[in-house]
């Protein structure tokens, strides 16, 4: 036989909800969702190191009215209550409005006073808003997460390589459009003289000398190095010249030829290991210069085409590898991967897998990439890496031009 609800009972069951919410003094309302992302900060209450949330207090008959006090409960990521506090509705960290004859409230105050200890997950956030008269509680419900920062964020914060084998570097090391010049060379070196070094600079060992003193040399006889094409027989302009000491100590000069393919440095009589470097030229890796006076030395190269990609809407980023010794380095892994996570090229879904390839017998390696301004969110970076089995050599994030070829630089 089936049961029929007439509305007398209707009005029975109406009656028994009515008086088990005044009886309980529990007034409960629908959960605000609010995941937000924040900053375990203590510094002042602002932008991604505060929280806020609105919440209001009801009345038996669900209608938003005015509370009392405040109860405060958050539970962290393992279950266990990391924060209970109670305020009345004046403290400080709350404040009103009234929309359409109704109050409303909203509570703020920064993460650190809400999260413990701090530890990466999400948080539950409940505030109890109490009405004295019948002893109403109307609980409002939110959470917010805190993320543990990655190793490979806080390399692209500080803008620069990581380098672990000092002595083992890319002769290319020029910013793009080719050449070295002291912003640039300020990456790589301390501004500061031997004596105050404490550990080992970037290329092996110490500077003895400081950045500022280095652009064109401080020695006492003007000489002039020139870069020249050996397949055409003509200068190359603006090709980038580093000269160093023969056992690689100490960065001597830097400088960049100019429309005639020539620069000039001061130099001490002495013998010199001159790096230069050109978009679309392979260069000796290292050449020696000797300086006994005043005069003119050249250093050769060739133009060089790494070819073009399978896809024209790619861009092939190309490079070369070499030791201390100016040996090429064979098998070292090259990589690119996207960090920041899924991204899109069109329709295509590209995933943030790396693409990796590895040096021939002439330190040579190229990959095909997306170009960044291709993808979607815009401005996302790509992450280099350069390693050998031994170690990184370097780890880097950059944006890929959209052209046809691109000589990794930074």
């Amino acid at each position: 036989m089936k049961a029929r609800l007439t509305l007398s009972d209707k009005m029975y069951g109406a009656v028994f909800v009515l008086v088990f919410v005044l009886a309980t003094g529990l007034v409960c309302q629908d959960s605000q969702a609010s995941y937000a992302i924040v900053n375990n900060s203590t510094s002042s209450p602002t932008g991604e190191d505060s929280l806020s949330m609105l919440f209001f207090s009801l009345d038996s008959l669900g209608n938003p009215t005015t509370a009392d006090s405040v109860c405060l409960l958050v539970s962290g990521p393992d279950g266990s209550l990391v924060c209970r506090d109670s305020m009345a509705i004046s403290d400080g960290r709350i404040s009103a409005t009234t929309v359409g004859g109704k109050q409303f409230y909203c509570f703020k105050d920064q993460v650190s006073n809400l999260d413990g200890a701090g530890t990466a997950g999400c948080y539950s956030l409940t505030i109890l808003a109490k009405k004295n008269s019948g002893n109403l509680l109307t609980p409002n419900v939110g959470s917010f997460q805190i993320i543990s920062e990655e190793l490979s964020d806080q390399l692209a914060l500080i803008d620069d390589s990581v380098w672990v084998k000092g002595g083992v570097i890319d002769t290319n090391l020029t910013e793009q459009g080719g050449g070295s010049d002291s912003t640039s060379l300020a990456r790589w070196v301390w501004n500061t003289p031997q004596s105050n070094h404490t550990a080992a600079g970037s290329f092996g060992k110490y500077l003895d000398i400081e950045v500022s003193s280095i652009s064109s040399g401080s020695g006492i006889y003007a000489y002039t190095i020139q870069a020249y094409d050996s397949t055409i027989g003509q200068a190359v302009p603006f090709t980038g010249l580093s000269v160093r000491n023969l056992s690689q100590t100490s960065l001597i000069a830097v400088g960049r030829t100019d429309s005639y393919g020539r620069a000039g440095f001061n130099l001490d009589a002495d013998s010199f290991l001159v790096v230069a470097s050109a978009p679309g030229y392979i260069f000796d890796a290292y050449d020696t210069v000797v300086v006994a006076g005043a005069g003119v030395d050249t250093v050769f190269g060739e133009q060089f085409d790494p070819g073009s990609p399978d896809s024209p809407s790619f861009c092939r980023v190309y490079g070369f590898v070499y030791d201390a010794g100016g040996q090429p380095e064979t098998d070292v892994c090259v990589s690119a991967s996207l960090p920041s996570g899924v991204s899109r090229f069109g329709a295509i879904t590209v995933t943030p897998t790396a693409v990796t390839t590895s040096t021939d017998s002439t330190g040579y390696y190229y990959i095909d990439l997306i170009p960044s301004n291709s993808l979607e969110p815009t401005g996302v970076k790509y992450e280099f890496t350069i390693s050998r089995k031994d170690g990184t050599i370097l780890r880097q994030r950059l944006s890929v031009p959209d052209q046809v070829s691109w000589l990794l630089t930074w």
